[in-house]
């Protein structure tokens, strides 16, 4: 754990703004901080100097990324052509009055110019709420499959992205599968595709679990020495991080990300993009791409 000392300038005068600490494990890094309006909760019960809720956001993300990357076979997002010159995955906290929200993922490198980086260092990451505690809530497992999508795909389509994210929950999370309402046909009628494809999280209650469920009837997770490592994972508190070896879909779910890599380049050229605005990134134009490939997909499972 590093302490780093920031000044800002108010009136004239040199004043210590709070000081960002961080914890790390591997390239997996927590910047937090225990003063001011984004101080996190100082409980820290196993006296090691690390806040509790510190320890438990980091052991999360470092379960979900050896679930998904290592024992499922998901991109690593460090290793992807688009971020594969970034160093460090990096998490920050924020109150949640000023970041509106449970946890906010960035699809962009970032150059934060942390001291002790060596000048031009890149990350990529995310940013909790300090109101989010990991041993009972699953946001930074979330946020860390954003950065999986993101590291295959420029389409941000909410549908898939949160439709998808929220899948993923279910990955250190208690069963295989959230709520999966019964499709009445597929391919989707028109109308009922539509539907879909206004919505968010909401879309994996109404297509991506009960695709899943299409998929896959075991949703097993397969043993590895790399599950062995997650299994033994404990939150502050003793409880286990990964919940059970049930998650329904994960072969259909990747499989569909891997073909959104080719996908999005195919859309780039045939759209006329000139770049990845944010607006080409959400245009309801990517969707006929997204639906082929998991069409495709579906057709091979």
């Amino acid at each position: 754990m590093r302490a780093f000392l920031f000044f800002t300038f108010s009136m004239g005068l040199l004043h210590a703004a709070p000081v960002p600490q961080v914890h790390q494990e591997g390239k997996i890094r927590v910047f937090y901080q225990t003063e001011g309006q984004h101080a996190v909760d100082a409980t820290d019960a196993n006296k090691n100097g690390v806040p509790d809720q510190v320890e438990d956001v980091l052991t999360q993300v470092v379960a979900a990324r050896t679930l998904f990357v290592e024992v499922l076979g998901f991109p690593d997002p460090l290793q992807t052509e688009r971020f594969r010159t970034a160093s460090f995955i990096d998490i920050s906290f924020r109150h949640k009055d000023v970041l509106k929200s449970n946890g906010v993922a960035y699809d962009e490198l970032q150059r934060y110019n942390r001291p002790g980086d060596p000048k031009g260092t890149l990350s990529i990451g995310f940013t909790v709420a300090t109101s989010v505690k990991a041993a009972t809530n699953l946001t930074p497992a979330h946020e860390f499959f954003h950065l999986i999508q993101n590291s295959v795909t420029y389409f941000k389509n909410k549908w898939f992205t949160e439709g998808t994210a929220r899948w993923s929950e279910k990955g250190l999370g208690l069963g295989g599968l959230g709520p999966a309402k019964i499709l009445s046909a597929w391919p989707l009628p028109e109308e009922q595709a539509k539907t879909v494809l206004g919505m968010a999280y909401e879309a994996s209650d109404h297509f991506w679990n009960p695709l899943a469920a299409k998929a896959d009837e075991k949703g097993v997770i397969p043993e590895s020495p790399a599950l062995a490592r997650v299994q033994e994972m404990r939150y502050t508190d003793g409880t286990p991080v990964l919940k059970d070896l049930k998650l329904t879909g994960w072969k259909f779910i990747r499989e569909v990300l891997l073909a959104l890599d080719r996908a999005d380049d195919v859309a780039f050229r045939e759209l006329g993009y000139e770049r990845w605005s944010e607006e080409n990134q959400r245009s309801p134009k990517n969707n006929v791409y997204l639906m082929k490939c998991v069409q495709e997909v579906l057709a091979k499972q």
